[in-house]
């Protein structure tokens, strides 16, 4: 633990002279919102932050013109870690800075530590609340620091603090604290040498360039320094007065505020100084004074807005500078009481999706206004753009269809505040969309394929989340035919669009499928006049059914034609020839399947069964009258097998004579059958002669008498003659001749084949009787 250096007391009498001085001062006069504002820093979207050493507080004037506090009750003191920032306890905090990721740092001065404010909550990072010096090479909480009056960032992120009253400039990375320039020795001493080994006096300022170069307000010794990046210390600029606070802008020079000069001024990279605003006369100015005649009172921090505007606070006066562009100093717009802007917006009424905008225009009572105008739709934000001399276009392409009720929004730019238009409606209207099918061609009975095609038209924000959905009516079953292919849309952006066909636009076309026919091989034989059973089956190729007839086909000649049901197909060929037939099956197509012809398939139609009737041995006989002759009768299949039964009889036999078979019915089969004729002969042969019996005379001579009587002598004649005519008739007697008597006998074999039909063969034989 060092002593306490006598400048760090005499800092601290400093600063409660000055708390002493301004604060009843201020107390008598209309309650302003700053007391005595020193360090400040603009975030990145441009808020301002002040740090008020009297009021104990942490103020933001945002970019929109409000004013908030972000940190301090109001209280002097030290408490609140952990909590709310704005319910924390602070002791005269000096200087601020924002990092990157929009941490708050707070140099604390009067409690000895850096504060950060990080989502509201506050912490102690630095400084373990004892004025002295402690801790290089260890944990940055356990360190002591006297009087931290300034703070910057680094491009590594590390934080930089001038321990003013230690006569140091620290660094803090990683929650480590070391000594970067400065030996702790009040005084001057050490350029073209390490920064560590360097004399300074009460540093009150630091800032980085983007080079890496470190700059330092070397307050008391009047003077700028600045450390390269090989730690070596050089002074910049001389020639000033108490400097503070100091920023490096982006165009490279430094902003210095010259404090005991009362001006605000920038150098080189040479160091040569040029006067920005300030009349070097101690006082105060109005608001929208020249700069160049404005009285100052004690500038102390500097800083640089988001829009380049050089910002410094004018502590003694209470009140934060920027200068404008248009060379005047004016109070940030959250301390300017009654200044306003004005937001116009003009858009049409309709539009469709994807192609309406607005202009939103912004008026100020500061110059040009700068910075973004926003859209809103009812609450939510849709667009957002940068001001070009006051005015901007908006696209509103995000807009969805439907009924909208706009706003613009001027987001302020520290001069001028925010402002809000009144309310505009527009009604979005769907953008029209393209779509042209790919054709697409089918079989019947084949499954619908996945459509494509492409969509024209879709606004490039909307790529990925608008597709066409192609679909058409036809199913895998549906007839063969040409079928329109129709689009929708799908995605999360598709409601703002309506889709029609191109005239190029395909359809689906279902052909005709193949179909296979196979004629089968009759499953049995047939006889030549029997029906030959003819089979052939249809299928597809795909799916589905053929329907139609198929014709069976022999040579040019169609024999049967059937008609396919559930694919199949059965005839008969009703009375095919004896001999070979080659038949094909040909399937006459339908609307949704394609003729086809099978392969040819043979078959061979046998003739029809019959038989043949013979005598085996003689055919002729010599029997006595009285005898029995006999024949041998042989029946053969012709062609075999004959399997009906052979009626066996006999015609022609002699008077008296009787005739059987033995036996009476013969089935030929595969070969033959016989059977045996036997004819009984009678013993006497009869010879047959014609008569008139008397009583056929007598009946007849009758009516002939009496016409004779009448008529003449010659009718009488007449009667006479066909009387003794009559009486010479036929009349059966014994044959007593010794004579031989041959006979002609037929013998009949009747049957019925096959086909039903009745079928007859005879032969002759020859009987002798004597």
């Amino acid at each position: 633990m060092h002593a306490q250096p006598p400048s760090s007391r005499r800092s601290k009498i400093c600063l409660a002279l000055i708390l002493l001085c301004v604060v009843p001062q201020l107390a008598a006069q209309a309650a302003p919102s700053l007391l005595l504002p020193y360090g400040i820093a603009y975030d990145s979207t441009g808020n301002l932050y002040i740090a008020d050493a009297a009021r104990h507080q942490v103020f933001e004037a945002t970019l929109g013109g409000a004013w908030l506090v972000v940190a301090g009750s109001g209280v002097q003191g030290f408490a609140g870690d952990g909590g709310a920032a704005a319910a924390a306890e602070l002791n005269a905090p000096q200087a601020i800075a924002v990092g990157p990721d929009g941490t708050l740092y707070i140099a604390d001065t009067g409690n000895q530590r850096i504060r950060t404010v990080v989502n509201g909550n506050i912490a102690t990072i630095a400084g373990n609340g004892k004025a002295s010096y402690f801790g290089d090479g260890g944990v940055a909480t356990a360190a002591s620091l006297d009087a931290p009056t300034a703070l910057a960032i680094d491009a590594t992120g590390a934080l930089l603090v001038c321990d003013s009253s230690n006569h140091r400039l620290r660094r803090i990375a990683n929650g480590i604290i070391t000594t970067i320039a400065g030996n702790g020795i009040q005084g001057f001493a050490g350029d073209g040498g390490p920064a560590t080994a360097a004399e300074v006096d009460t540093p009150s300022a630091v800032a980085v360039s983007s080079d890496g170069r470190i700059f330092i307000s070397d307050t008391h010794n009047n003077r700028i320094r600045v450390i390269a990046t090989n730690g070596i210390i050089t002074t910049l600029a001389t020639q000033l007065a108490l400097p503070r606070g100091i920023v490096v802008t982006s165009t490279g020079s430094l902003l210095i505020a010259d404090t005991n000069h009362q001006l605000l001024r920038s150098s080189n990279a040479s160091g040569n100084l040029t006067t920005l605003a300030g009349s070097g006369v101690q006082g105060s100015a109005l608001d929208g004074s020249s700069s160049t005649i404005a009285a100052l009172n004690e500038p102390g921090g500097v800083a640089v807005s988001s829009f380049g505007y050089p910002t410094f606070s004018d502590t003694r006066n209470h009140s934060i500078r920027i200068l404008a562009p248009n060379g005047n100093l004016y109070l940030p717009s959250a301390l300017a009481s009654g200044r306003t802007s004005s937001a116009t917006l003009s858009s049409p009424t309709t539009a469709v999706y994807g192609q309406a905008s607005a202009t939103i225009t912004v008026t100020g009572s500061v110059g040009t206004p700068q910075g973004t105008a926003q859209l809103l739709d009812g609450s939510t934000a849709v667009a957002q753009s940068a001001l070009s001399g006051g005015t901007t276009t908006l696209p509103l392409s995000s807009l969805f269809v439907g009924v909208h009720t706009l706003r613009a929004v001027y987001a302020g730019d520290g001069l001028n505040p925010t402002a809000t238009s009144s309310a505009s409606s527009l009604s979005i209207t769907p953008a029209a969309l393209s779509a042209t099918a790919n054709p697409q061609t089918i079989l019947y009975g084949t499954a619908i394929p996945t459509l494509t095609g492409t969509l024209s038209g879709v606004l490039a924000q909307d790529s990925g989340n608008v597709a066409a959905v192609f679909t058409t009516t036809a199913q895998m079953l549906s007839p063969a035919g040409t079928y329109p292919i129709t689009a929708s849309l799908s995605g999360s952006a598709s409601a703002n669009y309506a889709v029609s066909l191109s005239a190029t636009s395909g359809s689906l076309q279902i052909t005709v499928a193949p179909s296979t026919t196979v004629a089968q091989q009759p499953a049995q034989s047939t006889f030549a006049g029997l029906p030959l059973l003819l089979y052939a089956s249809v299928a597809s190729a795909t799916r589905g059914a053929p329907t139609g007839s198929v014709n069976f086909v022999e040579g040019s000649n169609t024999v049967a034609t059937a008609t396919l049901v559930s694919g199949a197909a059965s005839t008969a060929y009703l009375a095919p020839a004896a001999g070979t037939h080659t038949i094909i099956a040909s399937y006459s197509g339908d609307a949704n399947f394609m003729p086809s012809v099978s392969p040819a398939i043979t078959t061979v139609v046998a003739a029809m069964p019959d038989f043949s009737l013979a005598t085996s041995g003689s055919a002729t006989q010599t029997v006595q009258p009285g005898s029995i002759a006999t024949y041998t009768l042989a029946i053969a299949a012709q062609p075999a097998p004959f399997s009906g039964a052979v009626s066996m009889s006999v015609s022609g036999l002699p008077t008296g004579a009787t005739a059987s078979f033995a036996p009476p019915q013969v089935v030929p089969g595969s070969t033959s059958a016989t059977t045996v004729l036997s004819i009984q002969t009678p013993a006497v042969l009869v010879q047959r002669h014609s008569i008139i019996t008397p009583f056929v005379l007598s009946a007849l001579a009758i009516p002939l008498l009496w016409i004779s009587r009448r008529r003449s002598l010659p009718a009488s004649a007449a009667l006479c003659l066909l009387v003794l005519t009559l009486g010479c008739g036929s009349r059966t007697v014994a044959d007593q001749t010794q004579a031989t008597h041959t006979y002609t006998l037929t013998v009949t074999g009747t049957s019925t084949n096959l086909a039903g039909a009745l079928v007859t063969h005879s032969t002759t034989v020859a009987l002798n009787v004597q």
